[in-house]
């Protein structure tokens, strides 16, 4: 990838601080203002749950995929849910073709330990057979256009498109030895217990802000992403040169819950429930 530092002129940097320290900004947000997000789910006939969100012009296209296979030797009743990222080359010229690069990577670790750490996914509810066969699930996320902020659009659109999945349910065959399918499906419903969030802030010296947006990005020193369900923080990712004193993780840690709330409220995302009869 490019080095991203150089796209952007002193004057650009010097003006987005300026107005920072203003408490504006170049898109006329607040410090602590989301851009608007836009959902749609279940845009991807074939897979078995999906989602398209934007916030912003960021956007990007998830899709659930599934498997049965075998657990974990440690987690023997436990099915397995696991994250990935794409980066297409169409959303930046700033992606290039190739093998996973540390964005992407960042994109998929920083969205799974959210789900993960929240007990959103009930593995055990994905359990075929003991020691057998389970469910593994693949979150495909796919960035169509970067704008800036892609953690946060990336775990909306994870979280939508468990919340609309449809997996065929399975039930094990003593018979035959295998699994087969009941007719019915296991949804979103079933799956998932808590809706965590991501909030991820941009520093520049010493100024954070909210959902950073890309000239944002370019710019900043570096940034914290905080998971939050409704009551608590359960992960905490920083990336970049920036370094955030103790006070300021607490005053974003609370700022996350109290955010998170307002955000999970507007967003509604148990609308997108995927309902079968």
């Amino acid at each position: 990838m490019m080095d991203v530092k150089r796209i952007i002129s002193k004057i650009e940097r010097d003006y987005i601080i300026s107005n920072l320290r203003k408490e504006e900004r170049i898109d006329e947000r607040g410090l602590w203002e989301y851009r608007k997000f836009r959902i749609d789910s279940d845009v991807i006939a074939s897979a078995e749950g999906s989602a398209d969100v934007s916030l912003g012009e960021t956007r990007i296209i998830t899709g659930l995929k599934y498997e049965v296979g075998a657990p974990f030797p440690d987690l023997p009743d436990e099915g397995v849910c696991t994250v990935m990222a794409e980066l297409l080359p169409i959303a930046s010229p700033l992606f290039e073709r190739g093998p996973p690069d540390e964005q992407s990577i960042e994109l998929a670790r920083v969205v799974d330990r959210g789900i993960r750490h929240a007990d959103c996914v009930q593995t055990k509810k994905l359990c075929i057979k003991e020691k057998v066969s389970v469910y593994i699930l693949f979150v495909d996320m796919y960035v169509i256009n970067y704008a800036g902020n892609l953690i946060d659009a990336g775990a909306v659109s994870a979280l939508t498109t468990l919340i609309s999945a449809h997996v065929p349910e399975g039930i094990w065959n003593e018979e035959k030895g295998e699994a087969e399918w009941t007719g019915k499906y296991l949804t979103g419903e079933y799956i998932v217990n808590e809706l965590p969030l991501v909030l991820t802030y941009g520093k520049i010296e010493d100024i954070i802000f909210l959902d950073p947006s890309l000239p944002e990005e370019l710019v900043s020193d570096g940034k914290i992403s905080i998971s939050v369900t409704e009551d608590k923080i359960t992960s905490i990712q920083k990336s970049g040169a920036a370094t955030f004193s103790i006070d300021e993780i607490k005053m974003l840690g609370s700022k996350s819950v109290e955010i998170g709330k307002k955000l999970r409220k507007e967003l509604n995302l148990l609308q997108y429930l995927t309902k079968i009869d």
